[in-house]
C-alpha cells in the first residue's frame, strides 16, 4: 500500500508545460527546415537561368565566328547577302560548321537567324536547305525569355556602327525582297562587318552587351 501511494505521474500543468515547449520547437525546427528549401529553390532557380544564358550565348557566339560569306536566295528566288540585319528583319547568317553525322547528302553550310517573336522570346531559326523554295521553312528553337528590348549594330570596315547590313539596307522605298533587303544591295557581294553588337535588355538579367568578332572580315 505505502509503495502504490509514492507512484504518481505528470499533472495537468506539467503536459501542458511539455505540449508548449514541444510545439515551440517543432515551430523553430519548420520555420528552419522551410527556410532552407525555399534558399535552395531560389539556387536552383538562379542556376538555371544563368544556365539558359550561358547556353544562348554560346550558341549566338558559335554561329556568329564560323560566319562565311556565302550569298543565298530567298523562297522568291532573290539573292539575299550572306549578312543581313536590320530592326525589322533581326539577323540572319549563313555559316559554316553544320554537323553531318549521319552522312547525308546536304552542305555543311547553314542559314541561321535570329528574331523576337509575339511572346517577347529571343528564337533562333535555322534553314535545312540554303537555297530555298517558298515551301521550305525554318526550324526555330526560343533562347532566352522576356526579352523587353534587343538590338542588333555592325562594324563596317571604317569603324562606324551601323544598325542595319548591308550597309545603305535599310527600307526607304526601294524595291525589296522577302527578307526586306532592297533587291539593288542583295544582288552585291558585300565584305563581312569587322564585329556584331548585341545588346538586349531582359527582366532576369537587365541589359546586357555582347561583341562577337566575324571571322573573314577585313582587319
Amino acid at each position: 500500500m505505502s509503495a502504490a501511494r509514492g507512484q504518481r505521474g505528470f499533472t495537468l500543468i506539467e503536459l501542458m508545460i511539455a505540449i508548449a515547449v514541444f510545439v515551440v520547437m517543432a515551430a523553430m525546427a519548420y520555420g528552419g527546415l522551410s527556410s532552407v528549401i525555399s534558399t535552395r529553390e531560389a539556387v536552383t532557380d538562379a542556376l538555371e537561368r544563368s544556365k539558359t544564358l550561358q547556353m544562348s550565348v554560346w550558341r549566338i557566339r558559335r554561329d556568329l565566328e564560323q560566319i562565311v560569306n556565302r550569298p543565298i536566295r530567298d523562297g522568291f528566288g532573290d539573292t539575299q547577302p550572306a549578312i543581313v540585319g536590320s530592326p525589322n528583319v533581326g539577323l540572319r547568317v549563313t555559316r559554316n560548321g553544320w554537323r553531318n553525322p549521319l552522312g547525308e547528302a546536304r552542305s555543311t553550310l547553314q542559314r541561321v537567324g535570329y528574331r523576337i517573336n509575339e511572346d517577347d522570346e529571343l528564337v533562333r531559326e535555322y534553314w535545312r536547305v540554303l537555297d530555298r523554295a517558298q515551301d521550305s521553312a525554318p526550324v526555330e528553337s526560343t533562347l532566352l525569355e522576356n526579352v523587353e528590348t534587343i538590338e542588333w549594330r555592325y562594324l563596317d570596315s571604317d569603324r562606324q556602327w551601323r544598325d542595319n547590313w548591308p550597309p545603305g539596307s535599310a527600307n526607304t522605298g526601294a524595291n525589296t525582297g522577302a527578307s526586306g533587303t532592297p533587291s539593288a544591295v542583295a544582288s552585291q557581294r558585300y565584305d563581312p562587318p569587322l564585329a556584331i553588337e548585341l545588346r538586349l535588355t531582359t527582366a532576369a538579367w537587365g541589359e546586357l552587351r555582347l561583341l562577337f568578332m566575324v571571322p573573314g572580315a577585313e582587319k
